[in-house]
């Protein structure tokens, strides 16, 4: 029984990641914007184009290298500027 419940909820973990992808208010932005979110150092990490929709902001955080993904803190968020001190992926 464990194994049937443990599945489930990692799996939710993971597309938690990038639930926040789909929440376009969080920065005040909306779709097309900037695909951003923060690491554990508190750098950002912003798309260097707008990205048009939850889809292409999924890919852009997966296209970044693993070590930066797994130190990602909170959820990802769209801003309708890039911030100048963003880093890119």
């Amino acid at each position: 029984m464990r194994m049937r419940t443990a599945l489930p909820v990692a799996l939710l973990t993971v597309v938690g990641l990038f639930a926040g992808v789909n929440t376009a208010t969080a920065a005040g932005g909306g779709y097309p914007g900037f695909q951003c979110f923060k690491t554990a150092d508190r750098d950002v990490y912003c798309s260097d184009a707008k990205v048009k929709n939850h889809a292409t902001g999924a890919a852009w955080i997966a296209s970044c290298p693993a070590d930066v993904v797994a130190h990602i803190s909170g959820k990802p968020y769209i801003a309708a500027s890039r911030p100048a001190s963003a880093h890119s992926c």
